[in-house]
């Protein structure tokens, strides 16, 4: 046996070693692209199968809702239904399915006392369910029972992590907490406290799961009765329902029963008939396969994205990389001529080139695999943050290694294969003897090739991340009718009293700082709240206004909604009485009056919806608003002016933002302990409209700067093959005369061609991929026709990587020694 046979793995280690700069940046790149590929692969796992434990999940479903809009638009399906309607409904008209159970949601706040004596607070989220719920979706308490939990007025079953917040363990059966009930929004019950014991104590859900939860029980409370008694009506949905079909039943069966049932109920008093443009129903019901939920179900359109964006970051960084690792490598190939003529000499056969390179390639993927998997386990709760994502499927786990163990053999054995062809036509007595064998005119072209790719990559990354940052920077900041700056919000919680409220805004309007401050159920422009109604002008032409805007004395003021007729009190007691309205510039016109004068003092006819149909007064008019996101069209609106409210968003106009966020944050926070709340600036609240779209941005430019690394790596390699197969003739044309100028031509010429190629056959890609992003927003970034100016930002992006990518071997090209290069 040949040395050369015998030894192929310390070899490669000594080859490894030989070069640990370039082996370096090889390395990094393949563990970069190795991360996302192990995220990528988890978050498929949280996706595809959250819940492969569920009993006889194939004929699990759920149900999901959609409904219209404006101009007969359909929303998007959401996970909660008019759950109790329905299930009663599927009930009666002998529904195909043998365990059927509701879930209501509830957030309340709780107390406890651990071992110690000590009370502790916490808010939790209460899942109200049927007796079918725990067999339905396999909840198996680790201690206690979940009969008793489900079937006692007082009973119920904790999550483990919530046993640990409220008791500091998770032995917390046969325990007592209380929960507290605030006031009926009727008036129909005073608040007060109601007192639970853990019957069980179930695992933490996986949040990427079919149910999320910190506690469960059922509906024989009195206060769990009176809150499904509310919850009746098909127009409201109140919270989730699952089902476990019949033998032989199809998902399909039951969605045409659901929509049937909700066919068959009136529309709503007020329901505008805008809404029912280009005909069909008010609202749409179907079954989902729990299966099928992850890519198909309600939130599965930005589950895709995240999924398709992660998969293709993963998918361009590693092939990049692995570009990288044969451009480098087969440069050092061509430098060792002479050790493979000297092989080959001494008997060295093709297989056993090959499995000398596939071990150097298995060498080089096997260290990128070990850092790539250390480095997706770093990474992951950033990752988590940046995706809004739980990743439960762990990325330091059995399968996940298999998982790289799998990817380092294929990236070796593509790796391996080019650099053997290239071993292969080395001549042993030419290469012996001092001449250097030429790879050829194919491969050097598939080499360009490869480089050209990467900066094609780079280019269509760093494209659609400029697009979207710059469409998310461009949607906060559009103009919309009202002021952000120096105004701080805060949410209150959602038990909160109209007297808590009142209270905390005299106590806010005392501070030096505060120029003006306000409630309402939204912060304007962060468009959580979507209510409609129609409206009569004195046409008698019903007119779509959007509504919902309820706010206190100060409004106004606070957010620089500019008063243009009209006017308001200072405590709201007369408007309140008159049931008043205040419309903005577009709805006066589209009432019909004739200027925004005429229309003050006005009655409209307003819906049912509405107080009882009683007609409103319009006390006020100011200028166009917009409240809607950058996806939708503008609205005319129509604010109601009210003296108190309680659940709110109160805002705050204030001489020194940093200081009055600080103090709002506290005072919230010792009025109620129990809840997260801070207070942020306007602008940071109006980003998490569009904070989809920022994290989406982030992740692509995250992969757009990786992709511009690898693809500098590529061109530097390039330039380092380049100068290695070129330098007799650099040498020559110096020889002869040629300035630094020539020769710096002669190297930008061949990257020039690459850089260009890339262009011409990336950007149109980019630009069309960008173009039908931003298709999705009626107020869209200023990028120019057929995104010009991202598309020039980038180009000029890669000439300044490529330049700084060369600029060494043009340096080196200049210092050639002409003896040196011409004796080889």
């Amino acid at each position: 046996m040949t040395p050369f046979t015998s030894t192929p793995w310390r070899s490669a280690w000594r080859q490894l070693r030989a070069e640990p700069g370039p082996a370096a940046l090889v390395i990094a790149g393949l563990a970069l692209g190795l991360a996302l590929t192990l995220l990528t692969a988890s978050f498929l796992q949280d996706t595809l199968w959250p819940d492969a434990h569920l009993p006889e999940r194939d004929r699990l479903v759920t149900f999901e809702w959609q409904a219209r809009g404006p101009g007969g638009v359909r929303t998007d399906w959401h996970g909660d239904v008019p759950t109790v309607p329905l299930y009663a409904a599927l009930r009666a008209n002998g529904a195909p399915i043998e365990a059927m159970s509701r879930v209501l949601f509830t957030q309340l706040a709780a107390s406890a006392s651990d071992a110690q004596g000590v009370q502790r607070h916490s808010r939790i989220v209460i899942a109200l369910g049927d007796p079918d719920l725990p067999a339905l979706l396999g909840l198996r308490p680790l201690a206690g029972d979940m009969t008793e939990a489900l079937g006692t007025p007082e009973g119920t079953a904790l999550s483990a992590e919530a046993a640990e917040r409220l008791f500091g363990t998770t032995q917390a059966v046969g325990r007592h907490f209380t929960i507290a009930l605030p006031p009926d929004p009727e008036g129909r019950a005073p608040a007060h406290a109601f007192t639970l014991t853990v019957k069980a104590v179930l695992p933490t859900p996986n949040l990427n799961g079919v149910l999320g939860f910190d506690a469960i029980g059922g509906f024989n409370a009195p206060a769990a009765k009176a809150y499904l008694a509310r919850s009746d009506t098909w127009y409201q949905t109140t919270g989730r329902l699952y089902a476990r079909l019949q033998p032989g039943a199809r998902p399909q069966q039951l969605s045409v029963l659901a929509q049937r049932l909700i066919d068959q109920q009136p529309i709503p008093p007020g329901f505008p008939m805008d809404f029912l443009k280009g005909g069909g129903s008010p609202a749409y019901l179907r079954a989902m396969p729990v299966a099928d939920v992850g890519l198909h179900g309600a939130g599965s359109p930005l589950r895709r994205l995240q999924l398709g964006s992660l998969a293709a970051a993963a998918a361009g960084v590693l092939t990049l990389a692995i570009i990288n690792f044969v451009n480098l490598w087969s440069v050092r190939t061509l430098r060792r001529q002479r050790e493979i003529g000297l092989r080959k000499s001494l008997g060295a056969g093709a297989w056993q080139l090959a499995l000398q390179f596939f071990a150097e390639a298995a060498v080089v993927a096997g260290l990128g695999g070990g850092l790539g998997l250390l480095l997706a386990w770093w990474a992951t709760p950033a990752a988590e943050v940046l995706m809004q994502h739980q990743f439960h499927a762990p990325v330091l786990s059995a399968g996940m290694v298999l998982l790289t163990c799998l990817c380092c053999a294929v990236i070796a054995a593509l790796s391996a294969m080019p650099l053997t062809a290239i071993a292969l036509r080395v001549r042993p007595a030419e290469s012996l003897v001092g001449r250097s064998y030429s790879e050829g005119a194919a491969s050097r072209w598939l080499r360009r090739v490869m480089t050209t790719l990467q900066f094609g990559s780079a280019a269509v990354f760093a494209s659609l991340a400029l697009t979207v940052l710059w469409q998310a920077e461009h949607a906060v900041g559009i103009p919309r009718g009202f002021e952000v700056r120096d105004r701080v919000a805060i949410d209150l919680p959602w038990e909160v009293q109209p007297a808590q409220t009142r209270a905390l805004l005299e106590r806010i309007r005392g501070w030096p700082e505060v120029i003006a401050a306000a409630a309402a159920d939204d912060l304007p422009g962060r468009d959580f709240a979507n209510w409609y109604g129609e409206f009569r002008g004195p046409g008698g032409t019903p007119v779509t206004l959007r509504t919902g805007v309820d706010f206190t004395p100060g409004y106004l003021q606070v957010y620089g909604m500019r008063l243009i007729a009209g006017r308001l009190s200072a405590d709201h007691v007369a408007e309140q009485a008159q049931r008043a309205i205040v419309l903005d510039r577009s709805a006066v016109r589209a009432l019909g009056f004739a200027s925004p004068q005429a229309a003050v003092g006005q009655a409209l006819g307003t819906p049912a919806s509405i107080d009882d149909g009683q007609p409103a007064t319009v006390v006020a008019v100011i200028e166009d608003i917009r409240l809607e996101g950058p996806r939708s069209a503008p609205q005319p609106h129509a604010l109601r002016p009210v003296v108190e409210r309680g659940y709110a968003v109160v805002g705050v106009h204030s001489r020194d933002p940093q200081a009055t966020r600080a103090r709002l944050t506290a005072v919230v926070r010792q009025a109620f302990p129990d809840a997260e709340v801070n207070a942020l600036p306007m602008r940071d609240m109006l980003l998490q409209k569009v904070a989809d779209d920022t994290r989406l941005g982030r992740l692509v430019g995250i992969a757009g700067l990786i992709a511009l690394g690898l693809a500098a790596v590529g061109i530097y390699g390039l330039a380092a093959y380049t100068l290695r197969r070129r330098e007799r003739e650099i040498v020559l044309r110096k020889l002869h005369g040629a300035g630094a100028g020539a020769v710096a031509g002669l190297l930008a010429r061949e990257f020039a061609g690459v850089l260009g190629v890339a262009c011409v056959v990336a950007l149109p890609a980019a630009a069309w991929l960008s173009q039908r992003y931003l298709a999705d927003f009626v107020e869209r970034a200023p990028v120019g026709p057929l995104s010009l100016w991202v598309l020039l930002a980038v180009t000029a992006l890669l000439v300044a990587v490529t330049a700084l990518a060369v600029a060494r071997h043009l340096r080196a090209a200049l210092a050639l020694r002409p003896l040196q290069a011409l004796t080889g």
